[in-house]
């Protein structure tokens, strides 16, 4: 006899995802059931009882609800065991294999972009990373984990830049709302061949003074660059170095990049688009698979 999912607990998920979606809103018990479509007796009933708990908090005098301080040690654990990205990684690893290319996973490792997994399907010459791999989380680099992101995440992206003109912030903001009206942020060539070399070295030995320094001048070069094209051009084809699209948490935030690393030809147009949108249908189908939303869509 086959065992189905409890009504209750999936009543309780349904609540705590609505709450997490929106962090920032407190919510009566009258909203809670009839935005999540449960009876207003059962959704009372399902707040007390995550309240006992701690993983909602019932907000004096107003009786509005919030989550609970216990969703953060959850939350923490979670992601410290690398579920998140043990959920993820088999649709990293399709992709590779469908594409024929290297896939990496990457997240924010404090002030640092890490490539945490790499999926390598790809050919024997072509770009590929190193799980281990970092650059500084700073213009161009990570576009996809703020393009979503509330103005003020992104001006701190800029400014770990360093000298930014004006007219460099602009394009570099510009080139966000392009990757949003994608799905997915485009590298195009010209990135120096050394960073990829230095990065590698740099996994063996993260504290090589001479190559960090190395390291930080390339970046500088790079960031003052057209690295993150606004448009793609239609007539003319284009070598790729890497094509991100973002996974998304239950709150809409960026938490996983998932990067296709371009081939050692140049793209069509139609090349990329084809590449690009099964980019993004594979970082939507992981955000399904953490119980994750986009950003853009409502709950």
């Amino acid at each position: 006899m086959p065992i189905n999912p409890s009504p209750a607990v999936l009543r309780a998920a349904d609540v705590l995802e609505h709450l997490a979606a929106r962090p920032g809103e407190a919510f009566s018990v009258s909203e809670l059931a009839r935005e999540v479509g449960m009876p207003r007796a059962t959704c009372d009933a399902v707040l007390l009882a995550l309240a006992e708990r701690a993983l909602v908090d019932r907000r004096e005098p107003d009786l509005r609800y919030v989550l609970g301080p216990a969703c953060i040690g959850l939350g923490d654990a979670a992601r410290d065991a690398g579920a998140l990205l043990a959920r993820v990684a088999p649709v990293a690893e399709a992709l590779a294999r469908d594409t024929a290319a290297c896939v990496a996973l990457s997240t924010i490792d404090g002030t640092d972009q890490r490539v945490e997994q790499v999926f390598d399907h790809g050919p024997a010459f072509g770009l590929r990373a190193r799980a281990g791999e970092a650059v500084p989380f700073a213009a161009p680099f990570g576009a996809v984990f703020v393009a979503w992101a509330p103005r003020g995440e992104v001006d701190a992206w800029l400014d770990q830049a360093g000298d930014l003109s004006a007219d460099e912030r602009a394009r570099y903001v510009a080139a966000l709302a392009a990757v949003r009206a994608r799905g997915y942020a485009l590298a195009v060539a010209n990135v120096r061949p050394s960073l990829q070399v230095i990065l590698e070295r740099l996994v063996d030995r993260p504290d090589a003074e001479h190559d960090l320094r190395e390291r930080d001048a390339v970046i500088r070069e790079i960031s003052h660059s057209e690295y993150l094209p606004l448009e793609i051009a239609d007539d003319a084809s284009q070598r790729v170095n890497q094509m991100s699209a973002a996974v998304f948490d239950a709150a809409g935030r960026a938490v996983v990049q998932v990067m296709v690393l371009g081939p050692t030809y140049d793209l069509t147009r139609g090349e990329i688009d084809a590449l690009g949108a099964r980019l993004v249908a594979a970082a939507a189908e992981a955000t399904e698979r953490i119980g994750g939303r986009h950003p853009g869509r409502a709950t």
